[in-house]
């Protein structure tokens, strides 16, 4: 493939633990696609770099690699998302998705509510606000792949 014409595919919750040794029925369709389609690393740089300049170009807010995977985590994996819980999946300490979670929740991306199971904790919901960011991101990483 060429730098202009690069082919993307997202991970799904359902892929990031599957191994390519597994037997094949039980790897979904999605990464099948995406083992066939492998690119090469410069067409995968100048991809990213696309639809990095892209946002930058935008008028969405900047945000960080830690902060965008964190907002990921919480749209696109079902259940309960808390600071721990984000924290160990994301393997970095409670005290950076704190801080993250200040900065979602000041853009709007992002919301704290009680925990009904543990008061002493809370739950990082999403909102309106952070849906939308997240499908024009998207709609940015579908035009760049043209």
């Amino acid at each position: 493939m060429s730098a202009t014409k690069t082919a993307f595919a997202p991970r799904l919750v359902s892929e990031t633990r599957l191994s390519e040794t597994e037997p094949s029925e039980t790897v979904h369709p999605i990464v099948r696609k995406i083992q066939s389609e492998r690119i090469s690393r410069k067409d995968s740089l100048a991809f990213w770099h696309r639809v990095t300049l892209a946002t930058v170009r935008s008028d969405s807010p900047d945000l960080s690699a830690r902060q965008l995977a964190m907002l990921m985590s919480i749209y696109l994996e079902d259940g309960l998302h808390t600071v721990r819980s984000l924290a160990k999946h994301l393997d970095v300490t409670k005290a950076a998705i704190s801080r993250a979670t200040d900065s979602l929740c000041k853009l709007g991306y992002i919301e704290r509510k009680p925990d009904h199971r543990d008061k002493r904790s809370v739950v990082l919901a999403r909102t309106s606000a952070g849906i939308h960011f997240l499908s024009e991101f998207a709609d940015t990483i579908q035009a760049e792949r043209h």
